[in-house]
């Protein structure tokens, strides 16, 4: 028998989302709605569809190993040097690449317990220690994170905001926690993916502090908001000594053609953003309403999507849901056994997804 690696045999494999398509299949039923994937309900950009149609025409060809255009795009959109921007396959991949730069054994990685699972799943990977600290009221504590640090911590990493919980950190926390990991040569990733969603006065992006912090390292995507995560793009926002290191070993050609081409488009149109954002929020509003109805509880959420308490357990509420073509994503696999994650949808969708709950409950 062949010698695997200890460290990757003891990885839990992330658990996407399966496709409407299959579970379908798998359950016999039709006309499901999708609310497990946190996607964008509304599709994407008009000028997205006219930039990957006009892509599609060059698939022949590879593409820009350095995708140049794209991240001369990104550069400007946040005003920063083309120098200070990394593209990859999703932002997973520039966690990723990021992380692989400085970790191997010995060294550990602070983050939460309710934190994105990819972040444990990469740092098992490289052989690293991964610390998950006790959140406070669903949320990251800084507290908890600063006090997990010693001298063999390489790396804090945090959703801002957080998926699963919808949950944000404060500005002010931010900075303090920003401010502790420069002092003590620590790495730290802000994973911005919700950004956009965000309505709390009391948040602010780490975007505007990269002068400031040299270890500092934001990362945004196009798969919510923009609505492309099929393309899979991501991007790193960073030193430049840091995204060189990481260029390194990132795989030759790793952003497709029509992703480059749909990334840069996606960024002209603000307006359907905006509107997405709009509609997202109009949504979330009215689940608020009509989950209280209900007497669920639930997380306040600054994403697309939103964490609530059920009666049942997780896997339970889920399959009871599909019996009414509802998906969503059961919890139990962060410890909320009693949790569904609800993603925002249309307003049809949305209600229909309340009355599946209200059955569901009967």
């Amino acid at each position: 028998m062949f010698k695997f690696r200890e460290n990757i045999q003891s990885i839990t494999p992330y658990a996407p989302g399966k496709p409407v398509k299959e579970v379908e299949r798998e359950h016999g039923i039709k006309d499901s709605i999708k609310l497990a994937s946190n996607e964008n309900a509304w599709g994407f950009s008009p000028l997205v569809k006219v930039a990957m149609e006009k892509a599609i025409k060059e698939a022949n060809i590879y593409p820009d190993g350095n995708s140049y255009y794209l991240r001369k795009r990104i550069a400007e959109f946040h005003n920063v040097g083309i120098e200070n921007i990394m593209v990859g396959n999703g932002s997973n991949e520039v966690i990723e690449l990021v992380m692989r730069t400085v970790l191997s054994e010995g060294y550990n990685v602070v983050s939460s317990e309710y934190a994105f699972a990819v972040y444990k799943i990469i740092t098992q990977a490289c052989g690293a220690e991964y610390r998950a600290t006790k959140s406070k009221h669903y949320k990251f504590d800084p507290d908890e994170i600063i006090a997990a640090c010693d001298k063999n911590t390489a790396i804090i990493v945090i959703d801002n905001p957080n998926n699963p919980t919808g949950t944000h950190i404060s500005s002010k926390d931010m900075l303090r926690i920003a401010q502790f990991a420069k002092e003590n040569s620590i790495l730290l990733i802000s994973d911005e993916a919700y950004v956009e969603y965000v309505r709390a006065k009391s948040y602010g992006s780490m975007m505007d502090h990269l002068k400031d912090f040299d270890n500092l390292i934001v990362t945004r995507t196009y798969s919510k908001a923009y609505g492309i995560c099929g393309l899979r793009l991501g991007y790193a926002v960073a030193d430049k000594k840091i995204l060189e290191l990481a260029n390194r070993i990132r795989e030759a050609f790793n952003v497709n053609l029509v992703a480059q081409y749909a990334g840069i488009a996606a960024l002209d149109d603000q307006v359907f953003v905006q509107m997405t954002v709009k509609n997202t929020h109009e949504g979330i509003d009215y689940l608020y309403v009509e989950l209280e109805k209900l007497g669920l509880k639930y997380v306040p959420t600054d994403c697309n999507f939103i964490l609530v308490e059920v009666p049942h357990h997780s896997l339970e509420s889920f399959n009871r849901l599909l019996r009414y073509g509802i998906i969503v994503r059961p919890m139990h696999g962060y410890g909320l056994n009693n949790h569904i994650r609800l993603s925002v949808g249309t307003m049809e969708q949305n209600k229909k997804a309340i009355e599946a709950i209200r059955s569901h409950l009967k």
